[in-house]
C-alpha cells in the first residue's frame, strides 16, 4: 500500500477544493493507465483549512486529499512514486506491504504447524512406549502481518511463483507450542 497526499491552493476554499479534486482525476488516470484498478485506488475526503493555519502569513485556503493505492508489483514502487511526484503529489509515505489474505495463512500456518507437532510428539511417544492421550495445552505467537521491506525470495518460492520470486518476499511466522498427555 502506497499513501500520499495532494494539496491545493486558492483565494477561495471552493477553487482550492476544484483544484485539488483535478488532481486526484490527473493521479487516479495515471494509475489506472499503471494497470491499476480502480477499486485499489482509495481517496480520502478533502479537508480544506485556511491556508494561514498552515504557514503564518499566507492567504487564501489550502485544500488537502489523502489518497492510497494497493498494488502486486512491489518492484516497480519506486517508479510508481517518481510519476506520482512528477504529477503533483505533495508527499509520499512509506510504503507498507501486508499479505493478502491474513485469516487464510495463519490458518495454514496454524495447521501445518499442529502437524508438525503431532509428529514429534509421535516420534517420542513411540521411543518411549508411550500413546499420546490428549492435547492438555496450545499456545501460539504470530509475527506481523506487513512490512516496510522485503528480502529475496527462497529456493522454494522461487520453483512455485516466478511472480512472488521477482517481486520479493517476506516471511510471517506462526509459532505453535502443544503439550500432550502421554500414557
Amino acid at each position: 500500500m502506497v499513501s500520499f497526499s495532494l494539496t491545493a491552493t486558492d483565494p477561495s476554499a471552493l477553487g482550492a477544493s476544484n483544484q485539488v479534486q483535478s488532481k486526484v482525476q490527473t493521479i487516479t488516470n495515471l494509475l489506472e493507465a499503471s494497470s491499476i484498478s480502480e477499486e485499489d485506488i482509495f481517496v480520502s475526503q478533502p479537508q480544506i483549512v485556511p491556508a494561514n493555519t498552515l504557514v503564518q502569513g499566507t492567504t487564501g485556503f489550502q485544500s488537502i486529499i489523502s489518497m492510497a493505492v494497493k498494488t502486486v508489483h512491489v518492484t516497480s514502487v519506486s517508479d510508481l512514486i517518481s510519476n506520482l511526484y512528477a504529477n503533483g503529489v505533495a508527499v509520499v509515505s512509506q510504503p507498507v506491504l501486508s499479505a493478502g489474505d491474513q485469516k487464510k495463512l495463519e490458518d495454514e500456518a496454524f495447521d501445518q504447524a499442529l502437524k508438525d507437532a503431532k509428529t514429534q510428539a509421535g516420534k517420542i511417544a513411540s521411543k518411549n512406549w508411550k500413546f499420546i492421550k490428549k492435547i492438555i495445552a496450545l499456545t501460539q505467537q504470530s509475527s506481523a502481518s506487513t512490512a516496510t521491506a522485503t528480502s529475496k525470495a527462497d529456493t522454494l518460492t522461487e520453483a512455485n511463483n516466478q511472480q512472488t520470486a521477482q517481486n520479493g518476499v517476506f516471511k510471517i511466522v506462526k509459532a505453535v507450542s502443544v503439550s500432550y498427555k502421554m500414557w
